[in-house]
């Protein structure tokens, strides 16, 4: 099982298509492991060298014991893909994991060959806001579970415990990079839902137009976790950006 050693903690990282030169990066959302990324591994690894990841305090990368901000996982971003090696990257994230590409991209923009924010804020949603976040990805891969192609998504949750779970959602709900979002210098993809009530389409509208030059695309029919339920015109958006940088 891949592990890098990282501060205090060991990550789960995978990597896939390490054949191919390009490096694209995935970065998952709240409470969720690299696993998640069933749908997309496959066919992003044709012509990308994949790397996928468990953020601290999910899936298979140790627990840290210690509160942290969206910040603090850009930088386990930064150290993992130093480690093995990586110059400049294509970056994707989903739902929190687009908070960290954005804090990366401003962290690290040596580092971002192009952005990919799916699902997600520069505003961390309050109170109950995080939960709500969660329970709409549960619901959806229950849904999704029909289908043959991903009835084993619902499996492929590793235990997170309730403080690990909430050390997460303080994290989220401290971010604000709103008055920065003009700072963002790599090309970017900003992809939604039109059904999403986590991140409202006008939200991320507002929020593409304040990072310069940025792309907006609606998957209409889905919700928050666009990845899984328009998976295949997810694939295609994606697949249909990154060839243009």
């Amino acid at each position: 099982m891949p592990i890098v050693k990282i501060d205090d903690f060991e990550m789960y990282y995978e990597t896939h298509g390490e054949e191919n030169e390009i490096p694209l990066v995935l970065i998952m959302g709240l409470g969720a492991d690299a696993r998640l990324w069933i749908l997309q591994i496959p066919e992003f690894s044709k012509n990308y060298k994949v790397i996928a990841f468990d953020n601290r305090d999910a899936g298979r990368t140790s627990k840290t014991d210690i509160n942290y901000t969206v910040d603090t996982m850009a930088e386990d971003t930064y150290n993992l893909l130093k480690k093995l090696g990586v110059e400049k990257a294509h970056v994707l994230g989903f739902s929190m994991g687009g908070m960290i590409a954005q804090s990366f991209a401003l962290k690290y923009p040596e580092k971002v060959r192009s952005l990919i924010l799916c699902s997600t804020t520069p505003l961390g949603p309050k109170g109950l806001g995080v939960i709500k976040m969660w329970n709409e990805l549960i619901e959806t891969i229950t849904g999704l579970a029909k289908n043959p192609i991903v009835e084993q998504l619902s499996k492929y949750f590793y235990i997170q415990l309730p403080k690990e779970f909430f050390r997460q959602c303080e994290a989220v709900e401290k971010f604000d990079v709103m008055g920065r979002l003009k700072e963002i210098k790599a090309p970017t993809l900003v992809l939604t839902g039109d059904r999403d009530t986590v991140v409202p389409i006008w939200s991320a509208k507002e929020m593409a137009s304040k990072i310069p030059d940025a792309e907006f695309k609606v998957l209409w029919g889905s919700g928050h976790a666009i990845f899984l339920e328009k998976w295949w015109t997810f694939n295609k958006a994606v697949l249909e950006f990154l060839e243009k940088h």
